[in-house]
């Protein structure tokens, strides 16, 4: 007993050693993988809840690094670490007063730690505790005045608490404590520019580009304080240099296209403001530069439908009306153009009881850099997703367990596409992937492998292999021998079973489907046939739902209603096999998985997420059944569940998962 004891501690810590190893090299979603073995075999240790959570804040998932610091500080309430790394969470999820009532915490054990008194502070601060968070400054500066870099801190606040003269005042000290610091001329500059100080910013903006400033809004606001003196060249170039450092800033790309238009640069300018609407949508001020420079290069079918588009949103836009007038009349249109003058006109007239109605205005103009602003429509995006759920992705190569690029690091910030994870299907061939924890063994399916009734061993994946050619050929000759077999022998459930999953290797979705039918007859319990047969018609109802032209359907009323029926009768079939399966085999999570998935694309997203939980409770596990259900519950705007199932599928090895979380946690 003594020895089976010190094997177990002597693995849980030499795991616990592993998982600190791969947290420290940045491979997050592997070190996670083994604080859960830890956690399973010994529950009641803090540590691994601790490094766990440690790696889901590099993720990104805050929700669920809240919880495991909560499990860590229930096991052992004396690890200041874990207050810290919960102050940290709640910080990002908004919780300001419980993360500086945890970073408090932090500080009893560790009065002198820096780091805990800064995110005290920032806490603070986002709560509109200014007093508090100005205390917490002051402490710093006397446990460490070296840092001129709390100067920027100090004056930032002072800003948030509307004191601009002391903040300059800070900033100058700043500068003076570290004249090479580009942070210092930078805020200076900014305050400068706001107080319409145009020498000194562009003085200031000139300091911090020659002590190498990399930050695009430096270029900007000089670009455009640059063509406030009619430094035209220099503003250009300092708009290419904006851009050059950061490619995604439609404002850089829209001051630089207003400044080529005034240059009579137009196809550039243009090229530009398309530039920003493919960044920014919502952005009706470059929408009407873009129909202003229209016309004036003589693409006027363009300019009217781009007028037509800020009609629609500010129907009392006189510009708007004026412009399609003459974009019609240049056209040859003169009726057109002067409907839309007249409608021009009746709007003039009316402008008093208009204004008094509904106050609006477009400008646009030249734009300094002050915040970040996002144009994501949340809930479209979530919306998408159910349209291609079961799409193929082939891009998807197997990886190694430790040479995975797509699995190291801070693996939130590489985008994920809002889908479901596919259906799980029985096949030859899967890819590998050792992060992901759902349990793809059944007994059922083992024993039937280990009777070899079949010529290949058959496995439960939702990440199929694409056949090569030399495979696919390979299927088509062993559709031929088995053909010959069923010759001989017709009442051969197993060979039917076999043929029809060659069949389905080759896309021959309409032959397996018989192949399966038959074998079914012949043996009426055959569970696996059942599945498969409700897999490959689940893949006939796809195939033919993306190769159906929907403008026939528009026209021809009768095939469209033909159409949708036998769509719903197909379903109905479908999800009679999966009840057939889970009848014979109530325990065969997959089955309840696939149903949940197909509940989806008919938007039964209660029951769906009935079988999505119905799968967990067979195997808490199962990493894509809590994917699915998280993407679920988003949808209907369950935001907290749907947020914690994605955080238990990213536990579970689904990484993506982090990057979710990151663009929905608000």
């Amino acid at each position: 007993m003594c020895q089976v004891f010190a094997m177990a501690q002597w693995n849980t810590d030499r795991i616990l050693d592993i998982g600190q190893n791969a947290l420290y090299f940045e491979d997050y979603v592997l070190s996670i993988q083994y604080f859960n073995q830890v956690v399973k075999i010994k529950p009641h240790l803090a540590e691994p809840y601790l490094y766990r959570a440690e790696a889901k804040v590099q993720l990104g998932d805050y929700q669920g690094a809240d919880q495991d610091c909560s499990e860590a500080i229930e096991r052992n309430p004396f690890l200041p670490q874990a207050y810290y790394i919960r102050g940290f969470a709640r910080r990002k999820l908004e919780y300001y007063k419980e993360a500086t009532a945890d970073f408090t915490k932090a500080l009893e054990f560790s009065p002198d730690n820096l780091t805990y008194l800064m995110n005290r502070m920032d806490s603070r601060e986002r709560s509109e505790d200014y007093k508090g968070a100005m205390s917490d400054l002051d402490l710093y500066l006397k446990l460490n005045s070296k840092n001129p870099n709390i100067y920027y801190e100090k004056g930032r606040l002072q800003l948030a608490m509307k004191d601009t003269l002391g903040a300059e005042k800070t900033y100058n000290e700043f500068i003076k404590a570290d004249s090479t610091n580009v942070l210092a001329w930078s805020a200076r500059a900014l305050i400068r520019m706001q107080k319409d100080d145009k020498k000194g910013a562009l003085n200031d903006y000139n300091q911090a580009i020659k002590h190498n400033s990399t930050y695009f809004g430096d270029y900007i606001n000089r670009g455009i304080l640059n063509v406030e003196t009619k430094n035209y060249r220099q503003a250009l170039s300092d708009y290419n240099t904006a851009i050059k450092y950061d490619k995604n800033s439609a404002l850089a790309y829209y001051n630089r296209g207003l400044l080529r238009a005034n240059l009579g640069d137009n196809n550039n300018a243009l090229s530009d403001l398309n530039k920003v609407l493919q960044l920014d949508t919502a952005n009706t001020e470059a929408l009407l530069r873009k129909a202003m420079l229209e016309i004036t290069v003589g693409e006027n079918r363009k300019a009217i439908n781009d007028y037509k588009i800020i009609i629609k949103k500010y129907p009392y836009f006189i510009p708007a009306y004026l412009g399609i007038a003459e974009a019609e009349e240049a056209l040859g249109n003169q009726k057109g153009g002067y409907q839309y003058r007249l409608m021009a006109n009746n709007i003039e007239k009316n402008k008093d009881y208009i204004n008094r109605k509904n106050k609006q205005n477009i400008q646009a103009n030249n734009k300094i850099v002050t915040a970040q602003q996002s144009t994501t429509n949340r809930k479209t995006e979530l919306f998408n997703r159910f349209t291609n759920q079961n799409k193929e992705d082939d891009n998807n190569a197997t990886q190694a367990k430790y040479g995975d690029d797509n699995v190291r690091g801070t693996v939130q910030e590489k985008y994920t596409d809002i889908v479901n994870e596919r259906n799980f299907v029985l096949t030859y061939y899967a890819k590998t992937d050792e992060v992901r924890r759902t349990n793809t063994y059944y007994p059922a399916l083992d024993q039937y492998n280990k009777e070899k009734k079949i010529s290949s061993t058959l496995k439960i994946t939702n990440n199929e292999l694409a056949l090569t050619a030399e495979l696919v050929n390979g299927h088509f000759d062993a559709i031929n021998d088995i053909s010959t077999r069923l010759a001989a022998d017709e009442t051969n459930a197993d060979i039917y079973f076999n043929r029809a999953l060659e069949f389905a290797l080759v896309q021959d979705f309409n032959s397996a489907v018989e192949d399966l039918n038959k074998a079914i007859s012949l043996r009426p319990n055959f569970m696996l046939a059942y599945f498969c047969r409700a897999n490959i018609r689940y893949k006939l109802v796809e195939y033919v739902k993306n190769n159906t032209d929907p403008n026939n359907l528009a026209i021809d009323k009768n095939k469209k209603i033909s159409t949708e029926k036998q769509s719903r009768f197909d379903v109905e079939m479908i999800m009679h096999d999966y009840d057939k399966v889970n009848e014979m085999n109530p325990d065969f999570s997959f089955a309840y998985f696939n149903k949940a998935n197909i509940l989806c694309t008919q938007k039964d997203f209660k029951t769906a997420i009935s079988n999505y939980s119905k799968s967990i409770s067979i195997d808490p596990d199962f990493a894509e059944a809590y994917f699915n259900r998280g993407l679920t519950y988003l949808f209907i705007g369950e935001d907290a569940k749907g947020l914690s199932d994605l955080s238990k599928a990213g536990e579970l090895g689904i990484y993506q998962a982090y990057n979710l979380i990151q663009r929905f946690k608000k």
